[in-house]
C-alpha cells in the first residue's frame, strides 16, 4: 500500500497552529538551553539528540505495522530526510561539515516544509506528528549548535556545501529511475503552491536550485556580515 500525499493549505487555523506551536517549541528549547549551565545544557542536548535519532530510526517500523512500508516513499533521501538524519548524530559528534549540512541543507528546507507541508508519507496515526517533529528538530538541531555549542559556518561554505550537493542529482536521479521514485522531488515537482515550484520537469530543477542557492547565502549572511568586520 502507497501512501498518498497530503498537503495541508496554508493560512488555516490548523496550519497557524502547527507554525505557532512549533515556532513555541524550538524557541522555548533554546531559551531554556542559554539558562542552563555546561552541564545541564550539555545533558538538555544530548536528550534532544537521543529523540531525534530514535525518530529516525523508529518512524519506519511504525509505517511498517501502520499502513506498511514502501521504497518509493519512505526512504530518507529527501533533502529533510537526510537532514534529520544528521540532526540528531551532529548534536552528538559535533564535526564541521556535518553541522554546515544540517545548517545550509535542513534550515531552509525545514522551512519550507513548515509554511507549505507535504506530508509524503501521509497523516494516519502518529505521522502528522512526526512530521513536524523530524522537520521542526532539523531547524532545532541546526540552531541549537550555533547557539548551545558555538559551531558557526566556515567562510565561503555556503557555496562550497551548495557546490558539493551538486553530486547528489545523479545520484538520487538515479535511484529515482532504477525505482521510479521521486525522492529530491528530481522526476516531478512537489504538490504543495509554493513560489520557489516553476513550470514541471525540468524546469523545476532549475527554479530549485536557484532557490537553494538564494536561501544557502541568506542563512550564511549573518555569519558573512560578522566576517567581514572581523577582517
Amino acid at each position: 500500500m502507497t501512501n498518498p500525499h497530503e498537503i495541508l493549505e496554508p493560512l488555516t487555523a490548523l496550519w497557524w497552529q502547527t507554525i505557532i506551536w512549533s515556532s513555541a517549541v524550538i524557541a522555548g528549547i533554546l531559551f531554556i538551553g542559554k539558562k542552563l549551565d555546561l552541564a545541564k545544557r550539555e545533558l538538555l542536548v544530548k536528550c534532544i539528540a537521543v529523540i531525534l535519532i530514535s525518530r529516525a530510526v523508529l518512524v519506519h517500523p511504525y509505517i511498517h505495522f501502520t499502513v506498511g512500508w514502501d521504497i518509493y516513499n519512505n526512504l530518507p533521501l529527501h533533502l529533510c530526510g537526510l537532514s534529520a538524519i544528521l540532526s540528531g548524530i551532529v548534536l552528538l559528534v559535533r564535526k564541521q561539515l556535518m553541522f554546515e549540512l544540517v545548517y545550509f541543507w535542513g534550515i531552509p528546507g525545514a522551512f519550507h516544509s513548515l509554511i507549505t507541508p507535504e506530508f509524503t508519507q501521509g497523516t494516519h496515526g502518529l505521522m502528522f506528528i512526526e512530521y513536524y517533529v523530524s522537520h521542526g528538530g532539523i531547524i532545532l538541531s541546526a540552531l541549537m549548535c550555533t547557539m548551545l555549542l558555538g559551531l558557526r559556518p566556515r567562510k565561503g561554505s555556503w557555496w562550497k556545501i551548495f557546490l558539493g550537493s551538486q553530486v547528489l542529482l545523479p545520484i538520487i536521479g538515479g535511484i529515482n529511475w532504477l525505482l521510479d521514485a521521486n525522492y529530491m522531488y528530481i522526476c516531478e515537482p512537489p504538490i504543495v503552491d509554493n513560489p520557489f515550484i516553476i513550470g514541471d520537469f525540468p524546469e523545476h530543477i532549475i527554479g530549485l536550485e536557484i532557490a537553494g542557492l538564494l536561501h544557502f547565502a541568506l542563512v550564511y549572511l549573518p555569519y558573512g556580515i560578522k566576517y567581514r568586520k572581523e577582517q
